[in-house]
């Protein structure tokens, strides 16, 4: 049962493919109703150190960030652990604010979480088969920001599409912070160690980049109106969605 006063979310069951193996993930995005009932659902949601931590944030804002990620998270991990008490899911933060997942003796499940100010998303994924997710706002107001952190290579490319910049730099941006969320730094390292080699169009608003340091990876990437997704995966891995994610965001 969906705890009081939590947004409207959606999920996307995720087939992955690697030769003749399946794999099995789960997304989930979660929409902030700009409801004034986060409160709420505390008690409903959050475990007991989850909780805690909770309490330290300060700002509504703040708050809500955390309430938003950590319930797309936690109704990602519900489907995939067949766990529907949300408070049993605890998701706790290593020591580079990666999340940990704690439910039972499960061993086999972890999350990625990312949010922007209005939507969060979560992807829970086997313990085997590393991912990341991040999703970024089109932000005009950011565009310089990302300009100076891409290489000269991605520069062309965004040369290359000048009609839609805004969007094109932030799928560009997107992948990078998705491949840092799967080696764990958050963009902490030299910003020239997620350098891509290739980003290319592989439907009408869906890209797919390679990078420079980590052959292993590759990036998804979907370029909504409002917002870009970005997942990272093993290179070798092929996502199966049921439904096209940018026509939602």
């Amino acid at each position: 049962m969906k705890p009081v006063g939590l947004p409207r979310t959606l999920q996307y069951p995720i087939t992955i493919r690697r030769g003749e193996m399946g794999l099995k993930a789960m997304m989930v995005i979660a929409f902030d109703d700009r409801s004034s009932t986060w409160m709420e659902a505390v008690t409903e949601l959050l475990g007991e150190n989850e909780a805690a931590y909770f309490s330290t944030r300060r700002f509504a804002r703040r708050q809500g960030s955390y309430l938003l990620g950590r319930y797309a998270a936690k109704t990602a991990l519900s489907s995939v652990l067949a766990e529907p008490d949300l408070r049993a899911i605890e998701i706790e933060r290593g020591v580079f604010e990666q999340p940990i997942v704690r439910c039972g003796r499960n061993g086999r499940w972890e999350v990625t979480i990312s949010h922007t100010e209005d939507l969060a998303a979560a992807l829970a994924y086997p313990a085997g088969h590393p991912m990341g997710v991040d999703l970024e706002q089109i932000d005009p107001g950011q565009h310089e920001t990302i300009l100076s952190q891409l290489s000269e290579r991605e520069i062309g490319w965004l040369n290359l599409h000048s009609a839609d910049r805004f969007q094109f730099a932030s799928a560009l941006w997107a992948a990078k912070e998705s491949l840092s969320k799967v080696l764990r730094t958050g963009l902490m390292a030299n910003i020239r160690v997620y350098d891509l080699t290739e980003f290319n169009l592989i439907d009408s608003r869906a890209w797919e980049g390679f990078f420079e340091n980590f052959a292993q990876y590759k990036a998804r990437v979907w370029i909504g109106s409002n917002h870009v997704l970005s997942i990272t995966c093993p290179k070798r891995s092929t996502l199966v969605l049921e439904e096209q994610l940018y026509n939602i965001f």
